[in-house]
């Protein structure tokens, strides 16, 4: 259960804050964490067939609304890596350079 589980109280909004600030934390701690192009790809690439694998064990069995979900990350995760391809905005069925 996160904070976000909660109803709204003033105890809950002060979990809530707290948390928000340690995601802060996590995420400014990544900003300086060097991370070249490729292992960007690299990474992407990973998570993405991470939700293939997802969507092909758990797809059939899980509420569509988990599916969409999942299928939304992985075009997100597909669209990020062609950006850093420099593949953005092709055609799906152009060819691979």
């Amino acid at each position: 259960m996160t904070a976000r589980d909660l109803s709204r109280t003033s105890v809950n909004d002060l979990v809530h804050q707290h948390e928000e600030r340690e995601f802060a934390a996590y995420f400014d701690r990544a900003r300086h964490i060097e991370v070249s192009r490729e292992a960007a790809i690299d990474s992407l690439n990973r998570m993405a067939r991470s939700k293939v694998y997802w969507l092909r064990q758990h797809g059939g069995s899980r509420p569509k609304s988990d599916v969409a979900v999942q299928e939304h990350h992985l075009a997100v995760l597909v669209q990020m890596m062609d950006f850093f391809k420099g593949k953005a905005n092709e055609p799906a069925s152009a060819p691979a350079s």
